[in-house]
């Protein structure tokens, strides 16, 4: 098959997204094929950009007939498949002279299944589709994400096809039990509308810092007797806002009053999306948690891009016409006598608009609780993976990355270089054996960022002492990094040095500079260099200087192609894993074998300032303005925190912080002020010996989570918590889900939204921890601490 179309003119927008799953299992079965499709617009408009479709031909409404027979006579086909039979479009494709055709995909469907996997089933029963692609072309396979693009099946990839139906079930009973699973992170695979990064972006702008959840309502429908009252809507928006603090997005239809109603009734905070392009409007989907819609076009761009999706259905059938699972599908009057499950235009309902029985439509008989029900069944799975998991090599979920293929890079990339550059598999590598990694006498590790970063290099440099013991090795960091010496008893020797790709533009262009980095390295005679990078950052500047300074074994994590710059590599980790698995997973895959995967570092025994011996240590600033919680909120929850449990307050900084302190010290009283007084080795030990910290997320959160530290982070929307949080100390993170994050981005174009956290909320998370933590402590204000943990909680 080298040319196939698909023609799709049942007429709703609706009706090309069930067909979707068909288009795409056929393009990824037949990988060498061009493929077209017949639509009418708007609907076509989605499918430009999908790489899997090559052609998007658009009908003329009232047309049909003539806009098949054109492109017919205008091109030749192989296979032609239709979704419609009338007007004698059937006929013309059977004259057409395509060596296969399917002109009926329905062929007589229960009631109980998707017209996406009948139109599926039938090419396959055919032997047009591959099991691998109905697989991939189908949504209800994938788990539901929050939008973006989807990085589908190699285009070039062979599938072969199946003859049996029986190798493999095909399809998902409607009323089977489907769990619901957590949503993925943005570009999850299975998304069938493909939207551009640049469109993605565009709507992520126009939500700003909007909270989340982000819940769509689309309650317009171009036939009346398909609406839900306005009023239920307004009743579940309120009801969504007040217990989930969700952002309420109304989708503007023809009826723009309804719209505006919806809005108006609900808060001032709920905005209308404005009639724009479909494409648009998909965008805008995208990015939500939940949308709940009636049965209309937009529910199925929803569900189609993964996202939540909770459809009300009036005269058409949910278990024909629905999303598939874990989407919700809710049927009004199910049991209505005048209801022709086969063929719904049949209805006397349908074409006249007027329902035979005393309400406007048999949507009324979908309850507010019922819809409200099926949102918590999404949002209440969503506010779990707000409060953010283990990262997942504690929860056993990188079992999928090691069972992923890796294969070796193309000749060309191999041959640059002596010895030849290897992409290392981890799960199929071998210990450490004498000659090449096991017979290093001295190393270099470059972690070149700030103080945090090194110090999550501390399992890193465990393991490489505990594997070579007899070995040098030689911590190279920024000058803020450098500082951590003291506390990482397995490094020999530190080297300092600002390097130009992480400097931010304040160095100058110096050659002379990088030409003493790269003599001081040779100088000092390295055997191999470990490139310790974030998800964000390519390993090969580095190891362009340590290639010119003759170091023979470079090993980075890479998502380029370095030709031979680096002589072993790792293909990139998922960007969500955290930064202690990601640096720990570099040096496994060429042998070291890791026995304790937790952060560690010496801490000295003895505090030289004069302290208590019990404490709360707070530490309130970063130096990234877009992560700093305010002074002044923090300054209130932790006098209060003190008064409770009568632990005093120590502030921590470094001299930049003092200009900033004043206030903050005004409002504590009579905090002990350690602000720009302690070493980095002193700080380390403050934090070891309280009995809380109060902290952003900084290098603080790390030293905590090292010395097993109880800790409230105020976690900013900067970065994924699964990429920095704490892993073994006892921690509540607090963020406010905004869609915005991750924006990893130093200042705040909005107003601070993801931390805007009042102090009680604060108190209340510090309560708890030290409840969960000291089972002997006392506290002054017992019963206001408990209401404030039961108010929280609640």
């Amino acid at each position: 098959m080298k040319r196939i179309l698909f023609i799709e003119l049942l007429g709703g927008i609706g009706d090309l997204i069930i067909a979707l799953p068909a288009i795409k299992a056929l393009a990824l079965s037949h990988p060498q094929a061009r493929i077209a499709v017949l639509t009418f617009p708007p609907g076509g408009e989605l499918l430009q950009s999908d790489r899997h479709i090559h052609e998007v031909i658009f009908a003329q409404r009232g047309a049909a007939r003539q806009s098949v027979e054109q492109i017919l006579i205008q091109q030749n086909f192989d296979l032609i498949v239709s979704d419609v039979n009338y007007d004698g479009i059937a006929e013309l494709i059977h004259n057409s002279g395509a060596k296969r055709t399917v002109t009926n995909l329905w062929r007589n469907p229960p009631d109980n299944q998707l017209i996406s996997d009948r139109f599926c089933q039938v090419l396959y029963e055919e032997g047009l589709i591959a099991t691998a692609g109905l697989r991939h072309g189908r949504s209800p396979l994938a788990p539901l994400n929050k939008g973006g693009t989807p990085p589908l099946v190699p285009h070039e990839q062979e599938m072969p096809l199946l003859a049996s139906l029986e190798e493999t079930p095909l399809l998902v009973p409607h009323e089977q039990e489907t769990p619901l699973l957590a949503p993925l992170f943005k570009g999850g695979w299975g998304d069938l509308i493909h939207l551009l990064e640049s469109e993605i972006a565009t709507a992520r702008q126009t939500f700003g810092a909007a909270y989340r959840p982000l819940v769509f309502l689309i309650p317009d429908s171009a036939m009346p007797i398909k609406r839900w009252s306005t009023q239920n809507f307004i009743t579940v928006g309120k009801a969504l806002q007040q217990k989930y603090n969700a952002t309420i997005i109304v989708a503007g239809g023809d009826d723009e009053e309804m719209a505006r109603q919806i809005k108006a009734e609900i808060d001032k905070t709920a905005r209308i999306w404005q009639r724009g392009t479909l494409r648009e409007l998909a965008a805008g989907i995208s990015q939500a948690d939940l949308a709940i819609a009636v049965d209309t076009g937009p529910a199925h761009i929803a569900a189609a891009l993964n996202v939540p999706t909770i459809t009300l259905f009036g005269p058409a059938w949910h278990e024909r016409y629905g999303q598939p699972a874990p989407h919700i599908n809710l049927q009004g009057y199910p049991e209505c006598s005048e209801r022709v499950i086969r063929n719904f235009t049949e209805q006397s309902c349908w074409y006249s608009g007027v329902c035979p029985f005393d309400w406007h439509s048999c949507t009324e008989d979908i309850s507010v609780a019922s819809v409200l029900a099926a949102a918590a069944k999404f949002l209440d799975r969503q506010e779990e993976l707000d409060d953010p998991p283990l990262p997942p090599f504690l929860r056993g979920e990188l079992e999928a990355v090691r069972d992923t293929a890796i294969s070796l890079p193309p000749a060309e990339a191999r041959e640059t270089a002596a010895p030849s550059p290897q992409l290392v598999a981890p799960e199929t590598t071998a210990p450490l054996k004498k000659g090449g990694w096991g017979d290093l006498r001295n190393i270099l590790v470059m972690r070149l960022d700030n103080i945090g970063d090194v110090i999550m290099t501390s399992p890193v440099l465990r393991t490489i002492k505990e594997n070579l013991p007899t070995a040098k090795l030689t911590l190279m960091a920024s000058p803020a990094g450098a500082l951590t010496q003291p506390l990482l008893p397995w490094v020999d020797e530190v080297l300092s040095w600002r390097v130009l790709w992480q400097d931010l533009g304040r160095l100058d262009f110096d050659p002379a500079r990088e030409w003493k980095l790269i003599e001081t390295l040779n100088q000092r005679q390295f055997d191999a260099a470990i490139i310790l990078t974030s998800f964000s950052q390519s390993p090969y500047p580095a190891a362009l200087v340590c290639y010119l300074a003759g170091i023979g074994l470079r090993l980075g994590e890479s998502k380029e192609s370095g030709q031979g710059i680096l002589t072993h590599w790792v293909d990139p980790l998922p960007d969500e894993i955290h930064q202690v698995e990601r640096n720990l997973r570099l040096i496994e895959a060429v042998g070291f074998k890791v026995r304790d995967r937790r952060l560690c570092l010496h801490v000295p025994q003895t505090i030289t300032a004069a302290i208590p011996n019990s404490y709360i240590l707070l530490n309130p600033w970063t130096t990234c303005q877009s992560r700093n919680y305010d002074d002044c909120r923090f300054a209130t929850a932790a006098r209060q925190l003190s008064q409770m449990t009568s632990l005093p307050i120590v502030v921590t900084g470094t001299n930049k912080d003092r200009d900033r302190a004043r206030p903050l010290l005004d409002i504590l009283g009579d905090a002990i002020d350690l602000i720009g007084a302690t070493s980095l080795a002193e700080f380390a030990a403050l934090i070891a010996n309280a009995r809380l910290v109060l902290t952003n997320n900084t290098s603080t959160m790390h030293i905590a989570d090292a010395t097993n530290t109880p800790s409230v982070i105020l976690f900013a929307g900067t970065e994924l918590e699964s990429q920095w949080q704490p892993c073994y100390a006892p921690v509540k993170l607090l963020r406010r889900p905004t869609v915005c994050s991750p924006c990893y981005a130093f200042t705040c174009p909005y107003n601070m939204e993801c931390l805007d956290i009042s102090p009680e909320e604060v108190i209340a998370a510090g309560l708890e921890m030290l409840d969960r933590t000291n089972s002997n402590f006392k506290f002054q204000n017992f019963r206001g601490y408990k209401n404030l943990l039961e108010q929280f909680k609640s």
